[in-house]
């Protein structure tokens, strides 16, 4: 008489059985798109969450057009999307993106540690935030938990939230070369203006973007318009 094994399948089953067990597990785990311009970190990310037996990576986008496409074809359940990206803010487009893809679910991947950002990125429909130099551990812990339809943010951008300020101060020249940006002018004619050195109108501005978390200028500008800080 053939003695069946602990797990209740013949032997003859058990090669059928152990390849349905992993296709079930392939298909059940979470689907996930990175939109990373930086290769060798997206790269480097899949590798943790395809490591992880719970996520797996299905594509990689280097900007937010191809990642939208992305969206469309894959319908995964999370993207893994940066802030500063070559055609666009990140933060912008996650509403675009969340129409794109039927359920999908954004986690902000970045380095922006600034509280203006996180709140930005919050407020902007993102499901999650995650720092870049969150272990593999909590970021497999916050994909699970976003796909399970929490809201999940890292516990050092949770830190940073608790204990910042509600809003950035500006100092008076900043708020005046900040006016003449959202006015449409170049940081040459600012400086000319202003009589100040093109190398300071562009410190101005690099301060006030790392203040108020904009990844970039047309960011800056409308960040400026609606916080009425002109």
């Amino acid at each position: 008489m053939q003695k069946t094994p602990i797990w209740g399948i013949a032997p003859l089953n058990k090669f059928a059985y152990l390849c349905t067990r992993q296709l079930y597990t392939y298909q059940n785990m979470i689907s996930v798109i990175i939109a990373d311009d930086h290769r060798l970190v997206a790269e480097g990310i899949e590798k943790i969450i395809d490591g992880s037996n719970t996520a797996k990576v299905v594509a990689i986008a280097d900007n937010i057009s191809d990642a939208a496409l992305l969206v469309a074809d894959k319908q995964p359940d999370i993207l893994l999307l940066d802030v500063a990206m070559p055609d666009g803010d990140g933060i912008d487009a996650i509403a675009r993106l969340k129409d794109t893809g039927s359920g999908l679910r954004v986690i902000v991947l970045t380095v922006y540690a600034e509280p203006s950002v996180i709140r930005r990125a919050i407020e902007g429909g993102a499901d999650g935030y995650i720092l870049k130099n969150t272990g593999s551990k909590e970021l497999i812990e916050g994909i699970m938990a976003v796909a399970s339809g929490e809201q999940f943010v890292c516990r050092e951008a949770q830190s940073l939230l608790m204990g910042s300020e509600a809003a950035p101060s500006l100092t008076a020249r900043e708020r005046e070369v900040l006016r003449l940006i959202v006015e449409g002018n170049t940081m040459k004619q600012i400086a000319h203006r202003l009589n100040l050195g093109f190398e300071t109108v562009h410190s101005y501005t690099k301060t006030m973007r790392q203040k108020l978390g904009c990844p970039n200028m047309s960011s800056l500008v409308r960040t400026a318009i609606e916080r009425h800080l002109i």
